[in-house]
């Protein structure tokens, strides 16, 4: 997969102290609209992104830099390949979580058509050709579901440097 732009994902327990970030954007509790418009902030100057998140206490702090920072003590890291600009802002969605209300009535709509088309199959006798079709639309969403995101998310040693055969 190409990438246009590499973002670094870095869960830590603490504050980042002791580091090399320059140019940082230091973001309380942001939302989903904050943390994009700071990654697109970035993406200007740079295409690799660091995202720290560090909790301290009862709220979290997330630091945006531009380039990869060397070692990173983290307690998670992921890398997400991002090929456009629209990956950035699924790239935050992911980071700051999604609403599980969406998530859950999104699954039930699919269940519930499922269950749609195996009663219409069941009734008109037709579930041979309601199986082949729901095939091909399974294979054809989650095909056309890794294209629409616009991202690849890739969960990658949290300290350890890496080893050449990665």
């Amino acid at each position: 997969m190409k990438a246009r732009f590499i973002v670094f994902y870095c869960i830590m327990d603490d504050q980042p102290r002791g580091l090399d970030i320059n140019g940082y954007l230091k973001l309380f509790e942001p939302d989903t609209q904050t943390l994009t418009g700071a990654l697109f902030q970035v993406a200007q100057t740079s295409e690799v992104i660091t995202v720290l998140n560090a909790t301290a206490g009862n709220y979290s702090v997330i630091y945006v830099v531009p380039g990869k920072i060397e070692e990173l003590q983290c307690r998670e890291a992921y890398e997400f390949l991002v090929q456009r600009e629209k990956g950035l802002s699924k790239v935050a969605e992911d980071i700051i979580g999604r609403d599980s209300r969406r998530s859950i009535l999104t699954g039930a709509l699919v269940l519930a058509g499922i269950g749609i088309l195996f009663y219409v199959g069941y009734y008109y006798h037709a579930l041979s050709e309601i199986n082949n079709l729901l095939l091909f639309i399974g294979l054809f969403l989650s095909l056309l579901g890794g294209v629409l995101r616009g991202y690849q998310k890739k969960r990658v040693r949290a300290s350890a440097p890496r080893h050449r055969s990665e």
